[in-house]
């Protein structure tokens, strides 16, 4: 998209502070709500880096071994011991 190549100087795809990782998948999330937005329970397959450029955002973060215990659409098919 025209937008993100304008913004490619100011995110490289390989950020100094992730040092030899190389990751697999970048993704752009921009808001813009006062009265907050939530993204709902769900679980990502890749490892995070998460940039709050302003404002604060707020995780829960929920052990494999919680699974059971959580509300899910549908059955749990596999729950992996690193999440």
């Amino acid at each position: 998209a025209p937008f993100l190549q304008r913004l490619a100087g100011d995110f490289p795809l390989r950020p100094a502070l992730a040092g030899h990782l190389v990751p697999q998948n970048v993704n752009l999330w921009m808001g813009n709500n006062r009265d907050g937005a939530s993204s709902g329970l769900h679980h990502d397959y890749h490892d995070n880096l998460y940039l709050v450029l302003r404002g604060t955002k707020k995780f829960r973060v929920y052990a494999p071994q919680d699974a059971p215990r959580v509300y899910t659409r549908g059955a749990l098919a596999r729950i992996h011991p690193n999440g």
